[in-house]
């Protein structure tokens, strides 16, 4: 009977044991429940700010590849500004010639009509066109009168300074002026440069197809070629654009032109 009694808190010892034993066991689950939902939430706020950075790095190289394109341009210019020194420098008897006769100054259309008055505008505003347009007279005759070397340098400095469609117009009296010049090509030349630094490129290509097809021996021809395949590139014809590359560097395989359509071939290929 005694064994009984003893029996009976045996077991009870034993139960409460392992009930013990379960709910620590229990604790310890739901900790390790908890960590990893921690680690979890841990995880997903890492790859949220990984995929942030990711975005923002991303947005940086955007910017990072347009700043390098504006940059190669600019280099590429300066290059070009370079070489473009000493062919400015003409003989001295060329400052006391007229310009040539076969220059033309086109007149602004006449505010009236023959026996037509046009009141399409008020009296203020006639008048406002009437000085620009005998102001702009002035100035394309004080523009055609200047010496070649002088005309040139103006357009050309126009240029440097990112006033492209001042430099384009004078380039162009220039041309107008002088098309027999050995800076005929340059000012060709130029005229495309400024369409394509404004972004404007199929006309830069047209304007650099010219110095290829009109001064083919030209000092300007091998960079006029490599800015066609440049053109090509940013107009997305990557297989054009390489094969303009190729001709230059087969073409001119000792000039620096050559050295630029090579880097820039490996780009094209590379898919930069």
């Amino acid at each position: 009977m005694i064994k009984g009694y003893l029996f009976f808190p045996a077991v009870f010892f034993a139960l409460s044991v392992i009930g013990c034993a379960s709910d620590q066991t229990t604790d310890l689950l739901k900790q390790d429940i908890t960590n990893l939902k921690n680690q979890m939430n841990d995880i997903q706020k890492t790859n949220t700010n990984t995929e942030t950075k990711l975005s923002g790095i991303e947005g940086r190289l955007d910017r990072f590849e347009e700043k390098t394109k504006d940059l190669e341009n600019q280099v590429f210019n300066l290059s070009a500004k370079l070489e473009e020194g000493p062919e400015i420098e003409l003989p001295a008897e060329v400052e006391g010639k007229e310009p040539s006769s076969s220059v033309e100054i086109k007149e602004m259309p006449s505010l009236q009509k023959e026996g037509t008055l046009m009141l399409e505008k008020p009296p203020s505003e006639k008048t406002k066109d009437m000085v620009t347009e005998k102001r702009n007279e002035d100035e394309l005759k004080n523009l055609a009168s200047l010496a070649p070397e002088e005309l040139y340098k103006k357009a050309y400095d126009h240029f440097i300074f990112g006033e492209y469609d001042k430099a384009v117009n004078i380039f162009k009296i220039f041309l107008d002026n002088n098309s027999k010049s050995n800076l005929a090509d340059n000012s060709q030349y130029w005229i495309g440069e400024c369409y394509y630094a404004k972004r404007e490129y199929n006309v830069a290509l047209s304007e650099f197809q010219k110095v290829v097809e009109r001064y083919p021996n030209g000092n300007k021809t091998p960079d006029a070629m490599l800015k066609i395949g440049y053109v090509y590139y940013e107009l997305g014809d990557k297989r054009s654009a390489l094969r303009e590359l190729n001709n230059v560097v087969k073409k001119f395989p000792k000039k620096g032109v050559a050295k630029v359509a090579k880097e820039k071939i490996r780009d094209i290929e590379k898919g930069k």
